[in-house]
Order: C-alpha cells, then sequence, then structure tokens
C-alpha cells in the first residue's frame, strides 16, 4: 500500500521519510565502500576503499547492537539489530532507517537480500530463518532449523544458503524444504557463494578459510587465518577481494582482505578499534 507523505513522495507503507546523509565528496567518488559494525557501540562506519581506508560516514540511528550487515545490489545497507530484534535498512548514503522489520524476529543473526529484493534473517532465538517479500513486515516463509543459524549467504540463482553448526543447508527460493551440503568442515562459520556455485566458509574450529568447489564437499584449499579468529566474511562484488573480520589477541577486531580466489594470505586493510565483527561491502560503482 503507498501513502502520500508530507515531502510529496509516495512510499509504501511502513518506510519513513530520509533524513540528512553522510556521503562527503569522497565517499560519492568511491569505486566502494566497506560497512563495519560495532556491537558495542552500536554504530556502523562507513570507509572508502583505499590504499589507506578513510572513514567517510557513521551510522547510530536505528542501530541497537548490530549483528550482521548486508549491501543489496542497488546499495540498500541492511542491518540485524540484536538489540531490539529488529532489522533495519537504511538507502544509500542515509543514516536513518527507511524501513523496518520486527516481526517474528528472535536474536537476528545472518541477514541476505537476493536479486528480487526478498529479504532472508536467521534468527538464533528460535533457530528458524525467515523470509520477507519485498516491502512487507511479515514473513511469507519460516524454515525451521535443527540447530541455530548463524550465517546466510545467496548465489546467483537466488538460492539461499544457511551456516549452523549441523552443517550448510541449501534451499531453493521460496522453499521451506533444505539440502544438508554435507560439507566436510569441523564448525561452520560465515559464508559467501560467488557467482559459479563455490562455497567459502570459515571453520571456526581451525580458524581457516576454507574454499569448495561448487557441489564439491571437500575444500580445495584452506587458508589460515594466523592473526586470529575470523567471524564475518564479504565478498567484493567483482569477487577480486574477500574481507574478513578478525579478532586479533590484544589488538582487537581488524579487517584483512584476500585476492580471490587465488591469494594464499592475508593483509590487514583496517586496524583502527572502530568496529567488530559484522561486515559488508557495497557493489563496485560510484555513488
Amino acid at each position: 500500500m503507498m501513502r502520500k507523505m508530507a515531502d510529496g513522495f509516495a512510499r509504501p507503507a511502513g518506510t519513513t521519510p530520509q533524513a540528512r546523509g553522510w556521503l562527503s565528496p569522497e565517499a560519492k567518488t568511491a569505486r566502494r565502500l566497506l560497512y563495519w559494525g560495532n556491537f558495542s557501540t552500536s554504530t556502523v562506519t562507513i570507509y572508502k576503499e583505499a590504499a589507506v581506508p578513510k572513514e567517510v560516514g557513521k551510522i547510530a540511528d536505528g542501530i541497537n547492537e548490530p549483528e550482521q550487515l548486508f549491501v543489496d545490489g542497488s546499495h540498500n545497507l541492511w542491518v540485524t539489530n540484536l538489540g531490539n530484534d529488529t532489522i533495519t535498512e537504511y538507502a544509500s548514503g542515509k543514516t536513518s532507517p527507511r524501513f523496518t522489520i520486527s516481526e517474528d524476529i528472535a536474536n537476528p543473526t545472518g541477514i541476505v537480500v537476493d536479486s528480487k529484493g526478498t529479504v532472508y534473517c536467521a534468527n538464533v532465538g528460535n533457530d528458524t530463518v525467515t523470509e520477507y517479500p519485498k516491502g512487507q513486515t511479515a514473513p511469507s516463509v519460516t524454515i525451521p532449523m535443527s540447530s541455530a543459524p548463524e550465517y546466510l549467504a545467496i548465489d546467483s540463482s537466488d538460492d539461499l544458503y544457511v551456516s549452523t553448526a549441523a552443517g550448510v543447508f541449501e534451499f531453493a527460493p521460496g522453499s521451506s524444504n533444505g539440502t544438508n551440503l554435507g560439507l566436510s568442515i569441523g564448525s561452520p562459520g560465515a559464508i559467501e557463494v560467488d557467482r559459479s556455485g563455490n562455497i567459502i566458509l570459515v571453520d571456526t574450529s581451525a580458524a581457516t578459510i576454507d574454499l569448495f568447489p561448487a557441489g564439491q564437499t571437500s575444500p580445495s584449499k584452506q587458508i589460515t587465518v594466523s592473526a586470529g579468529s575470523p567471524y564475518s566474511l564479504a565478498l567484493a562484488k567483482n569477487e577480486e577481494q574477500l574481507y574478513v573480520s578478525v579478532d586479533v589477541i590484544s589488538v582487537g577486531f581488524v579487517i584483512q582482505q584476500l585476492a580471490y580466489p587465488n591469494g594464499l594470505s592475508l593483509k590487514t586493510n583496517i586496524s583502527l578499534g572502530a568496529g567488530d565483527w559484522p561486515l559488508a561491502v557495497s557493489p563496485d560503482t560510484v555513488l
């Protein structure tokens, strides 16, 4: 349903007018932006990707203990908020949420949005994944999981991948019946799937990033994260760089990056003590 707002624009019900933006001239010319959440301060900081990344903005409105971040193909930022059981969406360059989902959200973690705008949320509070059609605040599908879902990913066919302690499961769009992929891994963590269907998966028990070729159950490569414990992953849209949030002992969280798919070691990208584990990267285009 559309409603007429005071500013004269019609918007779907559930949306709000946009507040001031954070974009600086530098941000507007950035080919890529990194979003880094801070659980303890309930903020998301935005960095311009460069040889020396530079902060270009910060979001606090609507952020309440952020768990995971996702940037969709239209540059909108999505945040799961553990502190108040909500999902908030931010239009590119804006600091106030334009859309909020709370129905059936229970201790939200993983968040992804497919090519049709369908939102998927992992809920560790009730071991479910809830699916919200574009613009809707009520779920159309609820997927029960046998163990707590932590991380989600979407492939080029809009299939959903759910990483849990019991394994990694794949679901066709709109389906609640998934397939355990039987991946050979100690403890599945953060997950990404590239355009060719190759799976990138953190093994939290071994502090490695494992690369599984499409259709294979054993990794073709395991990359040791020697700096500390890896948490979140974010694959650049050109699929040439993989970003990893890493908890480094006595230092705190840093963002490291890996040349994908052939890189063998990670290098530190950002180490400013300004973030925790949530991490996302924008599509490669000037805003």
